[in-house]
């Protein structure tokens, strides 16, 4: 079962000029890292707002993948699941199309097992498995 909203991605153009802003505003930087998937690698910051989390990059890790680049702005979001396999059936049953292969992703976060899936009216969203979190709860 999808248990919760996770975390929210967002593409900048500047990722130095947004993380001044955040702290500005007073959210917290939880993690600053970069972590390398399928040979390339990314920066992607996760910040605390409130009870949720952000992910911010420059570029997102699926985007490689899809037809054309992503926009500025909410790129997709993040869907924590206590039933991955099942989870994601049930969202490609439901018309969901799989953007790429199940991954497996290490980083300052813990690792997660993803989904990376594009809705039948295109947005994105990811089906995670935490398999160790090294991330406290909000």
């Amino acid at each position: 079962m999808l248990t919760k909203l996770w975390t929210i991605g967002i593409k900048v153009r500047n990722l130095e000029q947004e993380l001044a802003f955040h702290r500005s505003i007073g959210n917290q930087i939880v993690l600053d890292e970069t972590l390398e998937f399928e040979g390339e690698k990314f920066r992607i910051p996760l910040i605390q707002m409130g009870d949720k989390y952000i992910h911010l990059a420059e570029k997102m890790v699926y985007e490689r993948l899809l037809e054309q680049p992503l926009g500025y702005g909410i790129a997709h979001i993040v869907y924590r699941s206590d039933d991955f396999e099942n989870d994601r059936q049930k969202a490609l049953a439901s018309g969901a199309r799989s953007i790429g292969p199940i991954a497996q992703i290490s980083a300052g976060f813990g690792t997660r097992r993803v989904a990376f899936l594009q809705t039948p009216n295109c947005w994105m969203f990811e089906i995670i498995e935490v398999l160790t979190d090294l991330v406290p709860e909000v």
